[in-house]
């Protein structure tokens, strides 16, 4: 492919592209920086053996794409946000909606060590794992925000909210490919029909000019401004432009992924029995990150219960 006016030297696209960048997390900082300065960016593939694609990374440009599916086609292997032409058969019945989050912390018991991904949260599906990690992972990194949150556990709509910044702040799925059905622009970058593209979801979740100090775990981020009693339309309209846009964990539009609700009802499961049982989720070792440009998650997450 040759490189067309908003392409970087490979040896920085090789950075995104290389699964083993991620075994030290997603690079965030050069992401923010290819947002500036080139934010729709052509990746080989060759260093990650899939084909070729213009990665895709500021937050408007991104939802812009996953709003428009009849032009950005959904790939046929990706099921994450594509809608199957059936509904999958099953899903709900093999995971409980109403989620025995209790007993699964019952498989931390105090004192002693576990890994999260093997002891915790095995026989669930791949995403809703690393999801659940992820949630886990920011109360770690965050003590302040997780002592907060067991002051305040009573409080639904913090919970509701924080539950939204653990999906934006970690997203499970760092990358979804759409193939181009005709040519477009975006980005100040010409695509052409037949093109694929790399919508980065990890790094719409953290650009700066839609979420202030994104690398911060920020648990009320999300929580809704209440717009009645406000005295004049002004004030209305401040108070509007003053709420968070949505983050794109799942996607955007009517192709958002199925299992969204799946995963939230999973997740503020198990931050509401995490905040009410007695004790604390601690480190237990250094957390070993998936090698993958693909999926955000852990080959092993050790934690131990504190009382």
């Amino acid at each position: 492919m040759p490189q067309r006016r908003g392409a970087l030297p490979i040896s920085d696209a090789e950075v995104l592209d290389c699964p083993d960048t991620y075994a030290r997390g997603v690079p965030y900082d050069r992401l923010e920086r290819l947002r500036a300065r080139t934010p729709v960016v052509w990746l080989d593939g060759r260093l990650s053996d899939v084909p070729g694609a213009w990665a895709v990374l500021r937050y408007e440009d991104v939802r812009h794409a996953l709003a428009h599916p009849g032009l950005f086609t959904p790939e046929h292997d990706d099921g994450l946000h594509a809608t199957p032409a059936e509904p999958p058969s099953g899903e709900a019945a093999r995971i409980d909606m109403d989620p025995p989050a209790g007993a699964m912390l019952d498989r931390m018991p105090d004192g002693a060590p576990v890994d999260f991904m093997a002891d915790v949260v095995t026989g669930l599906p791949e995403m809703l794992r690393d999801t659940l990690a992820g949630g886990v992972h920011a109360l770690l990194r965050h003590p302040g925000q997780y002592e907060r949150l067991r002051e305040r556990r009573t409080d639904d709509g913090l919970l509701d909210s924080a539950v939204e910044e653990m999906l934006r702040w970690w997203t499970p799925v760092i990358q979804v490919w759409r193939t181009m059905r005709r040519g477009t622009v975006i980005g100040g970058v010409p695509l052409l029909a037949g093109e694929r593209v790399a919508l980065w979801l990890a790094s719409a979740n953290h650009d700066e000019a839609v979420f202030t100090e994104p690398g911060r775990f920020v648990p009320d981020r999300f929580r809704s401004v209440p717009l009645g009693g406000t005295p004049n339309r002004a004030a209305r309209r401040r108070l509007r432009e003053q709420r968070v846009r949505p983050h794109l964990c799942f996607g955007y539009g009517e192709r958002a992924c199925l299992g969204a609700a799946l995963a939230r009802v999973h997740l503020r499961a198990l931050l509401v029995a995490l905040l009410d049982r007695p004790g604390r989720v601690r480190p237990a070792g250094e957390p070993v990150l998936l090698r993958s440009n693909a999926r955000h998650g852990f080959e092993r997450l050790p934690v131990r219960w504190t009382g």
